[in-house]
């Protein structure tokens, strides 16, 4: 169906509102789409509360990282050693290992299965209402006291467990959000799958972030299993949405193949057959190496295509950013042995970054300004990533003590790489463009021009140095406003100076998007031009006044004074005095830009040089302009040169040739008029055609008519000599015609 174009236009002024979410405005998620998502949402919270709840603790007892503490009252908190129940002989001595929440971080199966053990120890402790807590004091012997056991309530959830659930609740809302805008891509639908994997690893996280005193092993087992398999869906989509965008690298049906792959890798896991029990941690790093080489590729198949490409910029980047942090982290943990006490929560945290990274790509939410964007957050990244291994590095190899090694890693950063940062974007960030002064220059000199022609030329220039597009052409409907389309390629420029709406296709020789603040600066260049196109009106319009005055003082002073002598001139006068009073009109007429018809005015010409050659007694043949002719009007300066070429002519006739007859013969062809005066008398001497001749004359018939745009051209005969000379000129209609008889 053909859009009508006050449809089209009022299209375009809303590419605003369609870059915000990268889809058309009148693209509306589906009810049931949304009303699923949101569903999902609370039913994973809740089911988060009540996995947190299920979990029990003591009246007091505060957790921490590897140790146990009792707030008494008098008391600073004093370390808790054992638990014994009611009518239990042995106490059950608390270890450290007792507190780990991530059992995938212990080094060996038999370590799982012992953790595991003592969980269900402690768990039947805690099945009575009170326990007894042996306590250690300082230089005092240990001692044991009754403690109340209850659930855990909402204050006692620890961060921990708001992170994950805040992490998996945000990925799965934004990829199921994305999803509800385009459900029918692939790439979208594995978004969503990708953010309800980090939700399953968030609700299946969130009994042991919650930190109580301990769980029973067969729940433990139970979540331990389901976020594996978020972690396995997680990776594999991941994957999978670099396979699939920008461009698709394999088929639907490897696609299909490859997401099947992770049921053996799952079975592999439970079977215990990977050999470790953080064999996951080392698919995750996997995943993280094969996405970075997926968005190489990635990189090389958009060229040629900026708006994928800003797509790729931010997805890339997210997974250098996340990834790359995450990846130090877990390493640097892993070197120190202490793997099984880093921060819970970091996991959810670095792999947020990279989730809304690639749902940005994904969504195409305002790449106008990826570039730059995309740029801050890397050279941010690195900055975080440099500090963080110069730290561990002097700590580590150089064996130098914290704050030493933390100061002189921060310096190292402030004074080496941060200017290397800044010389790299002012290459490759700050584009070369038109300064203040410049801009101004161009935009006088495009207001200021005459020609209609070269000021949509001129205008055409500047855009192309402006933007560097591969095509500026008319645009396909007028806009009212300077708007780009949803994909950031086209701007359009309304219609401006004589010129027509414009588009303007793949800034930056197609390397490029346009951006905001490309319209405020074509806006700016509009208000600029349209006030020197005001000030250029406004001192025509004085000008014309003062030209008006001045005419009107010419015709009734002057020439009422000539007029005057015509009554007591002689014969001999008189023709010079008409001639004067004919200067006095056409001075007259150019003042006030009066236009004249072209016939008129050659009748006027004839009269005069019939005048003229009879005073010198030489014949004139001039044909009477034909009535059928096209009608013509002359400006005022058209008018001049005419006259005054012709005039000049005549003169050295009557002067220099000694000719006994003249002949002048005018002629339209098309929208020139082509005029021609011969005489058969001596010619023109070789001096003056080579240009060394003392006389004015020829070079000014030269210069009037090269400032109509016409030219001529002066020629010796066998007998007597020609001046020929064209001038372009505009016809006008016969209603034209009429109106001016």
């Amino acid at each position: 169906m053909r859009v009508g174009p006050l449809k089209q236009e009022l299209s375009l002024q809303r590419f605003s509102i369609s870059n915000l979410t990268g889809v058309p405005a009148s693209r509306r998620p589906r009810a049931w789409r949304l009303w699923l998502v949101l569903a999902i949402t609370l039913l994973s919270a809740a089911l988060s509360f009540g996995l947190a709840f299920q979990g029990k603790t003591l009246d007091g007892l505060i957790r921490g990282t590897d140790t146990l503490s009792l707030a008494v009252p008098g008391h600073p908190p004093l370390p808790v050693i054992s638990l014994r129940a009611a009518g239990q002989a042995t106490p059950f001595v608390v270890l450290p290992s007792d507190l780990v929440t991530q059992i995938d971080g212990l080094e060996t199966y038999a370590q799982v299965d012992a953790h595991l053990k003592r969980q269900d120890e402690i768990v039947n402790i805690l099945k009575g209402p009170s326990v007894l807590v042996g306590l250690q004091t300082a230089g005092r012997p240990a001692f044991e006291t009754a403690v109340a056991v209850r659930t855990l309530c909402l204050s006692d959830l620890d961060s921990s467990f708001w992170v994950s659930l805040c992490v998996g609740l945000t990925a799965f809302l934004v990829g199921g959000w994305v999803w509800c805008l385009k459900p029918d891509e692939k790439v979208t639908q594995g978004l969503a799958v990708n953010g309800f994997g980090m939700l399953i690893a968030a609700v299946s996280s969130s009994a042991t972030f919650a930190k109580p005193l301990a769980l029973p092993s067969g729940l433990i087992s139970a979540l331990t299993t389901l976020n594996h398999l978020a972690t396995v869906l997680f990776g594999l989509t991941l994957l999978g949405i670099f396979l699939l965008f920008p461009k698709p690298l394999i088929s639907d049906r490897q696609y299909a193949v490859f997401l099947a792959a992770g049921v053996p890798l799952l079975v592999l896991d439970q079977l215990r057959l990977l050999g470790i029990p953080t064999g996951l941690f080392i698919f995750c790093f996997l995943v993280v190496i094969a996405a970075v080489g997926l968005v190489a590729i990635q990189f090389h198949n958009t060229r040629g295509a900026p708006h994928l490409r800003a797509s790729l910029i931010w997805m890339g980047l997210a997974v250098i950013a996340s990834g790359g942090i995450w990846c130090v982290t877990i390493a640097a943990y892993a070197i120190q042995g202490q793997f099984d006490t880093m921060p819970e929560s970091f996991i959810f945290l670095s792999f947020l970054i990279l989730y809304v990274g690639i749902a940005v790509g994904v969504a195409r939410f305002r790449l106008f300004d990826v570039g730059e964007w995309a740029l801050r957050v890397f050279f941010f990244t690195a900055a975080a990533l440099l500090f963080i291994c110069l730290d561990a590095g002097l700590i580590y190899l150089a064996g130098m003590a914290h704050t030493s090694a933390m100061a002189l890693a921060l310096l190292i950063t402030a004074f080496g790489y941060l200017p290397f940062r800044d010389m790299l974007w002012r290459r490759f960030v700050r584009s070369k463009t038109l300064s203040d002064t410049e801009l101004m220059g161009h935009v006088l000199e495009m207001a200021f021009e005459p020609e209609m022609s070269k000021r949509q030329g001129q205008w055409r220039d500047l855009l192309q140095k402006l933007f560097v597009p591969l095509s500026i052409s008319p645009s396909p409907v007028p806009v009212s406003a300077t708007c780009i389309d949803p994909d950031n390629l086209h701007l359009f420029v309304p219609a401006h100076l004589d010129t027509p709406s414009l588009q303007i296709s793949y800034p930056q020789s197609g390397r490029g998007l346009f951006a905001p603040r490309h319209i405020a600066l074509v806006d700016h260049l509009l208000r600029l031009s349209h006030k020197a196109a005001l000030g250029l009106t406004a001192y025509e319009r004085g000008a014309a006044e003062q030209r008006q005055r001045l005419a009107q003082d010419l015709h009734d002073d002057v020439g009422a004074k000539l007029v005057s002598g015509l009554i007591v001139a002689d014969e001999a006068s008189r023709p010079f005095i008409y001639g004067a009073l004919n200067d006095i009109r056409e001075i007259a007429a150019a003042l006030v830009n009066e236009r004249a018809p072209l016939d008129r005015t050659l009748a006027e010409m004839r009269h005069e040089t019939v005048r003229r050659l009879d005073a010198a007694n030489i014949a004139l043949d001039w044909p009477l302009w034909p009535e059928d002719e096209a009608f013509v009007e002359l400006t005022a300066l058209q008018k001049k040169a005419l006259a005054s070429t012709v005039r000049e002519a005549i003169t050295n006739i009557i002067k220099h040739s000694g000719a006994t007859g003249v002949t002048a013969a005018f002629r339209l062809d098309g929208q020139v008029l082509a005029a021609c005066v011969t005489d058969d008398g001596a010619g023109f001497p070789k001096a003056a055609l080579d240009g060394q001749g003392g006389g004015q004359g020829l070079k000014s018939m030269v210069d009037r008519i090269g400032q109509m745009g016409g030219k001529v051209r002066f020629e010796t005969l066998t007998v007597g000599a020609s001046v020929a000379f064209d001038i372009p000129l505009t016809s006008v209609p016969a209603t034209k015609r009429e109106a001016h008889a």
